[in-house]
């Protein structure tokens, strides 16, 4: 099985949010590492599954992004990479991702 890669900032995502879950049930905080590591593999397999940043930069036009199905408030970021993926950012869904992404038009070229 191809297993996804975390960039430290990936993991350090995950570490708060199961950090922040653990404070009032420790079992909910394990489940939710273990869903969202598990999608991550899953998307490993199936790269083309996330759907790409509209409107991103040059630097972050390779990055497809996917909500985790059971726990929908959580979104993985990430990207091709070898034979299999490299999560950017697990982030929540009330996290402003355009602040870590930019989604804006670039400018024209002239």
């Amino acid at each position: 099985m191809t297993r996804a890669l975390l960039s430290p900032k990936a993991e350090n995502d995950l570490d708060a949010h199961c950090a922040y879950i653990a404070v009032d049930n420790p079992e909910a905080a394990l489940r939710v590492r273990k869903v969202i590591l598990a999608t991550a593999d899953f998307l490993a397999q199936n790269p083309e599954i996330g759907k790409r940043i509209r409107n991103s930069g040059t630097r972050h036009r390779q990055i497809r992004w996917l909500v985790v199905p059971k726990f929908r408030n959580y979104l993985i970021f990430y990207q091709a990479h070898r034979e299999t993926i490299l999560v950017i950012r697990v982030l929540h869904a009330a996290q402003d991702w355009t602040r870590f992404f930019g989604s804006r038009e670039e400018p024209a070229s002239e």
